[in-house]
C-alpha cells in the first residue's frame, strides 16, 4: 500500500466541500475526494479507497449517526477506516454518540485548516499502517499456506513411493507435485520416469519406514498431540493422572542361564510378540521394554490397565500350552498396576531421545510388580487401582496384604486379581477365600492363633497358596518372639 493520502468528505452542501478542498489543494500528498448523497457514500467509498473520512452529521437525505452506523458496519468497505465527525457546534451527547459508534474524531466546521491537515495526516497515517500490516499478515498467512502446501505435496510423493511397494501407484496422484517448476516438481517427475527401476530402493525404503515407526509407535504421536513425528521435540510431555503397568518373566535368569543368547533373543521375542498387542488393543502404551519386562501406561485409567493385565495373563497361559506341547517348561509372568499422576515425554539428548515415563507412582508400580514373586500371585493392583475402576464387580479381587515398600513410609494396599490365575488356581482360591478372609481379619485384630488356624485351612486346600503360607510364617514369628508394642498389620519390605 503507498503512503498517499486520500480524503474523501460527505456533506449536502457544496460550499463545504469547496472550503475544504481549497485548504487541502496546497498539499501535493493529498487526494481529495467529493460525495454529497450519503446514500451513495460507499459507494463512492469503494470507488477512491480513501485513507480518512470526513462526514457531516446534519445532512437531509440520511441522519449523520445512523450513517456513522453504516460506514462502520463489518462488511462495509469503510470499516477500518479513520472517520472523523464533522458538526456545526460542540454537542456533547451527539459526540458521545458519534464516539461510541465508532467515529475516530470530532471536529466543528469549518476547522483551522492547519488542525484539519494535522488531524488528516494524523488518523491517515495510522491507517496506512494498519493496512500494511494487514498486509504483511496476509503476506504471512499466504506464505504459510504456500510452505502448507509444500509439505503436503512432500507428504504425496512420501506416499506415492511407498504405493510403488503395493503396486497401487498411479503417475496421475503425482501431477500436481510434477507441475511444480522447483526441486520438488524436478524430483516428482524423475521419480514418475523411473517408478521401475527404483523398485529396490522403494521397497528398501518402506522396511526403513516400518521399523522407524516401530521405535516410534504412533500412540506416542497422539497422546504428545503431535501431527508428525518430525514435530516431537527433546522435552516433549503430557503430564495427568494414568495407570501404569510393569510385567516381567519371574525367574528369567535361572530360565535364560541353560539357553544360548540366540535362543534367549527367540524365547523373549516370541513371549512378547503374543503379549504386547494386548496392551495396544486395550488402549495402552508401551513405554518400553525391559528385557523380558515392559513397562506400559493407560491414559484412559485403571479399567484399560486391568483388562489388559487379565488379557496378558491369558495370552501367557495359551503360550504355555504351546511351549509344553514342544516339551518347554511353563513360564510365570507377575503383572504390577497402580494409577497416579505421572508425566510421559522425550528425555535423552540432542542426537538420541526416547519416551519415558516419571513420577514417585511410576517407581511404586515397578516395586508392586516385584511383590508379585513374593506373594506368589500372577497379578497384583494397588488398592488406588481399585478405587479408580469404574466396574470392579466384574473382576474377582482377594486382598493380599498392606505393603510398606523400599523407599516409602505409608504403606499401600494390594489386591490379587483372581481373573489373571489359571483356572484352576483360580477357582481353588475362591473357595477357600472366605476361610483367608477369615484370616486376614484374625491377624488385623492381633487374634494371631486363630488367623493361623484359617491359614493353615487354606494350605491344607491348596498347599500352593504362598500368601497363605506367608501369613502362617509371620504370625507364627509374631507368637514365638512375641508382638512389638508398635505393631500394625503393615509389612515393610527392605529390598526392592
Amino acid at each position: 500500500m503507498s503512503d498517499s493520502i486520500t480524503v474523501l468528505l460527505i456533506d449536502d452542501q457544496a460550499i463545504i466541500s469547496e472550503a475544504i478542498q481549497k485548504m487541502l489543494a496546497p498539499e501535493s500528498d493529498i487526494k481529495f475526494h467529493y460525495c454529497n448523497n450519503p446514500l451513495e457514500a460507499l459507494k463512492v467509498a469503494k470507488q477512491c479507497n480513501p485513507t480518512v473520512i470526513l462526514q457531516d452529521l446534519v445532512m437531509p437525505q440520511m441522519d449523520g449517526l445512523l450513517l456513522v452506523r453504516f460506514l462502520r458496519s463489518q462488511d462495509a468497505p469503510t470499516a477500518d477506516v479513520p472517520l472523523i465527525v464533522l458538526s456545526s457546534k460542540e454537542e456533547p451527547v451527539i459526540k458521545a454518540q458519534a464516539f461510541e459508534l465508532g467515529a475516530n474524531d470530532y471536529l466543528v466546521k469549518l476547522p483551522d485548516r492547519v488542525e484539519l491537515i494535522a488531524r488528516i495526516r494524523y488518523h491517515s497515517r495510522a491507517y496506512i499502517n494498519l493496512r500494511k500490516r494487514q498486509e504483511a499478515e496476509a503476506q504471512l498467512r499466504d506464505e504459510n499456506l504456500r510452505q502448507a502446501q509444500y509439505i503436503e505435496q512432500v507428504n504425496k510423493l512420501t506416499k506415492a513411493a511407498v504405493s510403488v511397494e503395493d503396486n497401487s501407484f498411479r503417475p496421475e496422484d503425482l501431477e500436481e507435485v510434477s507441475d511444480r517448476p522447483d526441486e520438488l516438481g524436478q524430483l516428482s517427475r524423475v521419480f514418475v520416469q523411473m517408478v521401475d527401476t527404483v523398485n529396490t530402493r522403494e521397497q528398501e525404503l518402506k522396511r526403513l519406514n516400518e521399523s522407524f515407526a516401530r521405535f516410534f509407535p504412533g500412540e506416542y504421536l497422539q497422546f504428545l498431540r503431535k501431527e508428525s513425528v518430525t514435530e516431537v521435540q527433546l522435552g516433549d510431555y503430557v503430564s495427568k493422572t494414568m495407570a501404569v503397568m510393569f510385567s516381567d518373566i519371574r525367574a528369567f535368569t535361572s530360565i535364560s542361564e541353560s539357553m544360548t543368547p540366540q535362543e534367549n533373543f527367540a524365547f523373549v521375542n516370541a513371549y512378547l510378540k503374543r503379549v504386547s498387542p494386548e496392551i495396544r488393543n486395550h488402549y495402552g502404551i508401551i513405554v518400553k521394554f525391559l528385557g523380558d519386562g515392559m513397562m506400559a501406561v493407560f491414559p484412559d485409567g485403571a479399567d484399560d490397565a486391568v483388562a489388559a493385565g487379565v488379557a496378558k495373563q491369558l495370552r501367557v497361559q495359551e503360550y504355555n500350552v504351546d511351549r509344553m506341547e514342544r516339551g518347554f517348561l511353563p513360564v510365570q509372568v507377575g503383572i504390577g498396576i497402580h494409577v497416579g499422576h505421572m508425566m510421559l515425554g522425550m528425555v535423552g539428548e540432542t542426537n538420541r531421545i526416547q519416551g519415558d515415563a516419571f513420577s514417585d507412582n511410576v517407581n511404586l508400580t515397578s516395586r508392586l510388580e516385584g511383590l508379585t514373586k513374593y506373594y506368589g500371585v500372577s497379578m497384583l493392583i494397588s488398592g488406588q487401582t481399585l478405587e479408580y475402576l469404574s466396574n470392579p464387580d466384574q473382576y474377582q479381587f482377594r486382598f493380599l496384604d498392606r505393603a510398606i515398600v523400599k523407599g516409602r513410609i505409608e504403606p499401600i494396599t494390594v489386591y490379587e486379581v483372581l481373573d489373571a490365575e489359571t483356572e484352576e488356581n483360580r477357582q481353588i482360591k475362591l473357595q477357600t477365600q472366605s476361610i483367608y478372609d477369615q484370616g486376614i481379619e484374625h491377624y488385623r485384630q492381633q487374634e494371631f492363633d486363630q488367623a493361623r488356624s484359617r491359614f493353615k485351612e487354606v494350605l491344607e486346600a491348596n498347599p500352593d497358596d504362598k500368601t497363605a503360607r506367608l501369613y502362617v510364617d509371620r504370625v507364627t514369628e509374631l507368637l514365638d518372639r512375641g508382638v512389638p508394642e508398635d505393631w500394625t498389620d503393615a509389612w515393610a519390605f527392605s529390598e526392592k
